[in-house]
């Protein structure tokens, strides 16, 4: 019995240390949280059909891709001005920045306009993820990194689920049907006038940065760690960084077969009818599977190692989009693949958290921001290269499908194979 209750108390104490966060990080998650949210509900309305007609396809694209080429364009440079003057005041411009965007957009319909606050927003973005991710870096010791990262994946997903999905849903959902006809304020605010909802979600920043900026405030990230050294020395350095030139060639292709599931899970969700309960039921199990994913993986790569679940997420990424875009058009045999979905989903989740742990592993704590920049500028690019490599294997059609799916399992081994050969002398814990 006694031994029984002692298993049963260590249990419970290994559950609250998953959940255990420094308050400085709670701060931190939150604030990616909402970020994200509404980062990611500015870029639904604007790509909706429904908001803006007079817009073209074209037009609704170069608004999409502009943001995330700003964020490529930038996020070095706030990764190195987070090691030069702290992390806090770059974190905070990063989160006032998107703010800021997201409120501008309720005000603007020109297009033009409209291509310059999108870049805004992507340079908000890059400040915001350059200087968390050095931030979490900073808090966690070596053996809490894993699980750290995994949380701060889980925030960003979620931010992404809760803005994209439910700006889709709100332009999507025909209000009228539920909203009685003589409250024509409300009905209004809901459905014929999009603005405001940039107008809340602004607001909610606004206050966010201001509760951050107050929570924060005696809290200091590795001052005694900054260097006075110029924007191009620190390039230098990083850009000289054996470790990060041998990590590439494993990053990039699985960052690649990321931004192939997402495109496959918006093809899902263009194709999604409010009645389709089926296809409803797939879009939240592969959700909810690499939202739990992060943390837990997280979690046991601090335990086990960082190169286990490297190989288990580039198999379980490898997986996922095969299934994904062999069955795009078909959702009820996605319904009864579900469960499989779930647990490869999971898996999916190993590989983000174990590789922003090991980088933190193998750099120096002053170029935490540095190197974090750089691992944005490569999540970035590989989020372009994706699917453009996807359109020139021929889709996810059903007459080129088996191109697509060898590129699938090419990039799948050259991460593998990337992963075989990094140096292990490099490694500061076991992998």
């Amino acid at each position: 019995m006694a031994k029984t209750a002692l298993d049963s108390s260590k249990k419970s104490s290994r559950l609250k240390d998953l959940f255990h966060l420094p308050k400085s990080l709670l701060v931190v998650f939150l604030t990616t949280l909402l970020m994200r949210a509404g980062f990611y509900l500015s870029i639904a309305i604007l790509t909706n059909p429904n908001y803006l007609p007079s817009m073209t396809e074209l037009q609704r694209d170069m608004i999409f891709i502009a943001y995330p080429l700003a964020e490529l364009l930038t996020v070095s440079f706030f990764g190195i001005l987070a090691d030069k003057i702290g992390r806090k005041i770059v974190y905070f411009i990063g989160l006032g920045v998107t703010g800021l965007s997201v409120l501008l957009f309720a005000f603007v319909s020109n297009f033009a306009f409209l291509i310059v606050i999108s870049c805004i927003l992507g340079i908000g973005a890059g400040a915001k993820v350059a200087s968390t991710l050095a931030i979490v870096a900073d808090e966690a010791p070596e053996d809490k990194r894993g699980r750290y990262m995994g949380f701060y994946d889980a925030m960003t997903l979620l931010g992404l689920g809760v803005g994209f999905g439910g700006g889709f849903l709100l332009l999507e959902i025909r209000f009228d049907d539920f909203i009685p006809e003589s409250s024509t304020v409300l009905r209004r605010l809901l459905y014929h006038d999009p603005k405001v909802w940039f107008l809340t979600a602004a607001i909610i920043l606004i206050i966010s940065l201001i509760l951050a900026v107050i929570l924060l405030r005696k809290k200091v990230f590795q001052s005694s760690l900054i260097r006075d050294e110029s924007f191009l020395t620190k390039f230098k350095v990083i850009i000289k960084e054996k470790s990060i030139r041998y990590l590439l060639p494993v990053w990039v292709p699985i960052i690649c077969l990321y931004a192939i599931i997402l495109r496959s899970a918006e093809t899902l969700a263009s194709q999604l009818e409010l009645h389709d309960i089926s296809l409803l039921v797939v879009l939240i199990i592969i959700f909810a599977s690499i939202l739990i994913g992060f943390p837990l993986n997280g979690l046991l790569s601090d335990r086990i190692g960082r190169k286990p679940f490297l190989y288990v997420g580039m198999f379980s990424f490898a997986a996922f989009v095969t299934l994904l875009i062999s069955f795009a058009n078909n959702s009820r045999m996605l319904l009864y693949l579900s469960p499989l979905l779930l647990i490869i989903g999971i898996g999916c989740g190993a590989f983000p958290p174990a590789a922003l742990a090991l980088l933190a592993d193998l750099t120096e704590k002053e170029r935490y921001g540095s190197t974090m920049g750089v691992y944005s500028v490569v999540y970035g690019t590989g989020m372009v290269i994706g699917p453009l490599l996807s359109r020139l294997a021929g889709g996810a059609t059903s007459e080129r499908l088996w191109g697509i799916l060898i590129l699938i399992w090419l990039l799948c081994t050259t991460s593998v194979v990337g992963t075989f050969v990094f140096p292990k002398d490099m490694i500061k814990q076991k992998i």
